[in-house]
């Protein structure tokens, strides 16, 4: 009964667009119905061109999601694995993740172009920020009394990181990269709305503007969702098999 239960808010927000198409509360011009979507959705799937902007925009998010695991984790563990090291960084990192990752998007622009490098690597600003300070601080605040003891023990620090920091850091590192994947997801479509390319499921949400094509937002709109959906659940599952004591404790 519980694996059903997430299914009942998607029925929910249906019937919620249902009813606003049966009540013809909004603007026909202006609003899809279930039965427009799904016909242009038949429609947009047979079309090679709807694929490649999925695929793009995919490529981007998992690249921008590599690359902010690459950088984060090992400064997030960095940082997280002495509470004066944290203590004397929470500032700065307060500082950065204040910083909303599309407002530096124009100035990679200027620098790199406008190709992918300037989307991913905004996006990849936004993840490690986050990445390192959802780490770091969940880190800082595990039990160190183990870490103490072993280190009286004279311990080699690479055995302490291996057997008691990284397990300690473990499930930390995948709820971060799962805010990651979702920002990384959000910013890409963004700047590819902002600045339109070839092919990206933003940049054909911005040529709506030019077709009109309200139907086609709808279905693009939907399918951002469920990419979203897609990459947390991945993760989702990564982390069952990872961290594999969580869910032993949890039953």
């Amino acid at each position: 009964m519980k694996k059903w239960l997430p299914l009942l808010g998607f029925g929910l927000l249906f019937l919620l667009w249902w009813s606003v198409d049966l009540l013809d509360i909004t603007n026909p011009i202006y609003f899809s119905s279930p039965t427009e979507t799904a016909k242009e959705a038949m429609s947009m799937i047979q079309s090679f061109s709807f694929w490649l902007d999925i695929w793009a925009t995919v490529q981007r998010v998992l690249l921008s999601f590599f690359f902010s695991g690459l950088i984060g984790i090992p400064l997030g563990i960095l940082l997280g694995s002495s509470t004066k090291t944290y203590t004397s960084a929470s500032g700065a990192l307060d500082f950065l993740r204040s910083i909303p990752p599309v407002i530096i998007y124009p100035l990679l622009f200027i620098a790199m172009g406008t190709g992918d490098n300037s989307r991913i690597f905004t996006a990849v600003f936004g993840g490690v920020t986050v990445a390192i300070m959802l780490i770091a601080k969940g880190l800082s605040l595990e039990n160190q009394t183990i870490r103490q003891f072993y280190i009286a023990k004279k311990v080699t620090r690479t055995d302490i990181f291996c057997h008691i920091i990284w397990y300690q850091a473990l499930p930390h590192i995948m709820v971060a990269m799962r805010t990651v994947v979702s920002l990384s997801l959000i910013v890409i479509v963004v700047t590819e709305m902002l600045i339109g390319d070839v092919h990206g499921l933003g940049t054909r949400i911005q040529n709506v503007q030019i077709t009109s094509n309200i139907p086609d937002l709808f279905v693009s709109i939907i399918f951002v969702g469920i990419i979203g959906i897609l990459l947390n659940q991945g993760i989702v599952i990564l982390e069952r098999h990872l961290v594999f004591w969580k869910n032993k404790t949890s039953t």
